[in-house]
Formats: C-alpha cells, structure tokens, sequence
C-alpha cells in the first residue's frame, strides 16, 4: 500500500494546514486585543492617579489596583489563545516595551515635580497604543 499522496491530495492538506493557520491566528489575536485594553486603562487609571493624588501611599494603592487587572487578563489570554504566531508575539512584546516605558516616564516625571503633565500624557499614550495595537493584532 503507497502512503505517497497525489498532488490533488497534497494541494488539498496544504489548503487544510493553511486554513488550520488562519483559524489559529484568529483566535489568538481576539485575547490579545483584551489583554491590550484591559491593561492599558488600568495602568492609565493608575497614571492619571498619580498625577491627581498627592499623597504617596494613596497613589501606590490606586496604581497597583490598576496593575492588578495584569493577572486576570493574562490568565484569558494565556487560555483563550490558541497560539503563539510569531507575529502576535512581536506586537505583544513591542506593546509591552511602549507601555513600560510610558509607565516609568509618568512614574518618574511625577516623582520629580508633581505638577508635570508627563502623568497624563503617558496616560493618553497608553489609551492611544491600546487600538493601534489591538488593530496591528487583528490585521492578518
């Protein structure tokens, strides 16, 4: 018995596996775009709270329940995502990259003068990466 598939069956199981591809890169992309959401507006809450709040302790209590959302939107997207394509890792890790730095400029900005508006700027910069991302995730 030949296991040696036809070329009409081989084109056919390279349609399957590029069909199974795209179906895979769907479904990875919908929890990633809720992960960038659901991050960025806590850390935005969190920066706007620094900006506003004046008393330390306070701001620390109010950005660490914004970074908290952190757990619940990794634990969908680490279960929700049927894969890990290259591509959406390369978004992810370049999202993750803006919004440290945006979170650490907002940080530092306010530690040094509290009347800057560096808070709320990188707090727009993160509102703004949210869809840019989540568009460049969803584009296939």
């Amino acid at each position: 018995m030949d296991t040696t598939p036809t070329p009409d069956q081989a084109a056919d199981l390279l349609a399957q596996v590029e069909a199974n591809e795209r179906h895979s890169r769907t479904g990875d992309a919908w929890p990633l775009v809720t992960l960038f959401f659901v991050l960025s507006a806590g850390l935005s809450v969190g920066l706007v709270a620094i900006g506003v709040i004046d008393d330390v302790p306070t701001q620390l209590i109010v950005f660490f329940a914004g970074l908290a959302w952190l757990g619940p939107a990794l634990v969908v997207y680490l279960v929700k995502a049927l894969s890990w394509s290259r591509r959406s890792g390369i978004v992810l890790f370049t999202w993750l990259g803006l919004i440290l730095l945006g979170t650490l400029a907002g940080i530092i900005a306010d530690s040094y003068a509290t009347t800057t508006p560096v808070p709320y700027v990188a707090a727009g910069l993160l509102w703004f990466a949210a869809p840019v991302f989540s568009f460049l995730a969803l584009r296939r």
